[in-house]
């Protein structure tokens, strides 16, 4: 049997995996866990690349050219050895993995990342992106500003994953875990010139047979949370009470919701965009 060869495409996401742990660990290891570990027996999830990686837990692409932003599954870590490096088409590209319980970007998504490209935002510009998930948007606001992005995330483990998509893609985020709309922020997450946010729509429940992501977590689990399950308004309103104290004079937010959002943001000067039910807004600071 020919033994096959380790060649780039091989070994790119073998160093991209130990890189993953190593940053994984940094973040999420409680300090002294390691120590704690010494002399037990060792579990099967310490095994790397996760699981996850191989199944639910897809990598994708992200990418931004003449055509705009766009993305695509890669498939298993196995898979990215065939993307890293190979760009179908010029432009800028990044391949990211979509930790568990982290929103996927999706091409339902795109009318805010382009409204992110074609926007006004300048070099230098300070800009907040509130629940960014994977990082994909700032990612996308970053190739704008050219500078440090500002983040607000409620799920920890989209915090790490923003985090390596930045050191994937070479730029920098400064990240606070929490509610933004209940969170005390430092002082400097103030006087942005944008604020961009891809809301969490309107609750659609499924069923349960059609969650095979949840049917193999543990109850109580971090697997189990849905950490972009939807929004009754209460998000969108007390956002909208907070944005005037997050925008300096003559900022704006970009948002994307559900077309049924605009009964709410009624501020003068919103100008929005549609497809199909999904509306983006921009609102000015006056």
């Amino acid at each position: 049997m020919k033994r096959p060869a380790i060649g780039i495409g091989v070994l790119r996401p073998l160093a991209l995996g130990a890189l993953l742990g190593g940053l994984a660990a940094a973040l999420l290891l409680p300090e002294g866990a390691e120590q704690q570990r010494i002399g037990q027996r060792p579990i099967e999830q310490e095994t790397w690349p996760p699981r996850e990686f191989y199944s639910h837990c897809g990598w994708h692409y992200l990418r931004v050219d003449e055509s705009g932003w766009s993305t695509g599954g890669v498939g298993s870590f196995e898979d990215l050895g065939n993307r890293l490096g190979r760009p179908e088409t010029p432009g800028q590209e990044i391949t990211i993995p979509i930790f568990p319980t982290v929103y996927m970007p999706r091409m339902c998504d795109k009318l805010y990342y382009d409204a992110i490209l074609e926007s006004d935002i300048e070099c230098g510009d300070k800009v907040l992106v509130i629940g960014t998930g994977s990082g994909a948007d700032a990612w996308v606001a970053s190739l704008k500003s050219k500078d440090l992005v500002y983040v607000v995330e409620i799920n920890p483990m989209a915090v790490v994953n923003a985090g390596m998509t930045a050191h994937l893609a070479n730029f920098r985020i400064k990240p606070i875990v929490g509610d933004v709309t209940t969170t005390d922020l430092p002082d400097d997450f103030r006087e942005f010139d944008y604020v961009l946010w891809n809301m969490p729509f309107l609750k659609v429940e499924r069923k349960a047979e059609d969650r095979s992501v949840r049917r193999r977590a543990v109850p109580g689990s971090i697997e189990e949370r849905d950490f972009h399950d939807g929004d009754d308004g209460t998000i969108l309103k007390d956002f909208l009470a907070l944005l005037p104290s997050l925008l300096k004079k003559g900022g704006k937010a970009i948002l994307l919701n559900v077309s049924a959002a605009r009964d709410l943001i009624t501020a003068p000067g919103v100008t929005t965009e549609t497809y199909d039910d999904i509306m983006l807004f921009v609102i000015p600071n006056p």
